[in-house]
């Protein structure tokens, strides 16, 4: 039986100071918002939370497994899938109220998933791992990278185009849905911790050391660009709705938006100084971002002002997408 837990979320906007919270679930890893109301977290020990209105209430979905979830996705209101340790992934059909688990055919660790519709999918992982399915899930086929890296992000934007990236700057690229991956050159050996497609040309790659990469022709050349304050912190998550309109996030509160393709960067002032780990947006306006220590930020005017919610833990949160 399902049950339903109260989530305090502030209205007023980021204040200092502890939140009351009235839950506690460990480690919650990835958070997705289908839209501005509908979403879904992962977590530790195969926890599932989903929220029908917009966080104020989270309920708790049994998941099938006790295993840390990573990465979830959902290609429509209905299908979803979860990935984390030892191979595991799950799989929904009813906007998360239930779960099943999939035969994914390896003991690696899954750090990303990406579908671009109900059947087409891909996920990433420990040692170049590449997996893809064409059917929901009901088979996964593992598919060369070209490296042995660790994937730490995968991003498609249609059925057969999509970049992998990971450590010690790895940049995979396939346009045939993975049948071939190739590797693509870069200037940097820095880990690569997030990537963001709008389309099948426009691209951008983040990570360590401030790192910025940004493609405009399918990653064939990935050009560095510049923050203006030389920020150096650990980028960790990157969201684009369109090819103009982005945000970065990471260590330190770092929340970095462009409205120029990334020509140039502004910083967000926030009053925390938590590390962020993931972000994404549903559209221009409404977006999120996660971090440690519990930390849950939303905004609904495009990043001009953010406003802490209350998650329920103190844990790190690693991913969220809407």
């Amino acid at each position: 039986m399902a049950i339903t837990v109260t989530i305090l979320k502030l209205k007023t906007g980021v204040l200092n100071g502890p939140l009351p919270v009235t839950i506690s679930r460990g480690n919650l890893n990835s958070v997705y918002f289908i839209d501005a109301n509908n979403g879904i977290i992962v977590g530790d020990n195969g926890t599932i939370l989903t929220t029908k209105n917009g966080g104020e209430e989270w309920t708790n979905q049994t998941s099938g497994t006790t295993n840390p979830l990573y990465s979830v996705t959902f290609s429509d209101q209905t299908n979803g899938t979860a990935v984390g340790l030892s191979g595991t992934i799950i799989r929904t059909t009813d906007g998360g109220i239930t779960w099943q688990e999939q035969a994914s055919g390896t003991i690696s660790d899954l750090s990303s998933v990406s579908f671009t519709d109900q059947y087409n999918g891909t996920v990433v992982g420990l040692g170049g791992l590449i997996l893809r399915t064409d059917d929901g899930g009901k088979s996964w086929n593992r598919q060369s990278s070209g490296t042995t890296d660790y994937l730490l992000g995968v991003s498609f934007s249609d059925a057969n185009n999509g970049t992998a990236v990971g450590n010690s700057g790895s940049i995979s690229r396939t346009t045939n849905g993975g049948i071939t991956w190739q590797l693509q050159s870069n200037e940097s050996s820095i880990n690569l911790a997030g990537v963001s497609f709008s389309d099948a040309n426009h691209g951008t790659v983040v990570g360590f050391g401030g790192t910025i990469l940004r493609t405009t022709d399918g990653g064939s050349t990935w050009i560095k660009q510049l923050i203006s304050n030389s920020n150096t912190n650990s980028l960790e998550g990157v969201s684009f709705v369109d090819p103009e309109n982005g945000t970065i996030v990471g260590s330190g509160g770092t929340i970095l938006k462009t409205t120029d393709l990334g020509t140039s960067w502004i910083n967000q002032s926030i009053r925390i100084s938590n590390d962020l780990h993931g972000v994404s947006f549903s559209d221009k306006n409404n977006g999120m971002a996660v971090g440690s220590n519990g930390t849950i930020l939303r905004t609904s005017d495009g990043g001009n002002s953010w406003y802490e919610q209350s998650s329920g833990t103190d844990a790190t949160l690693f991913s969220v997408s809407f």
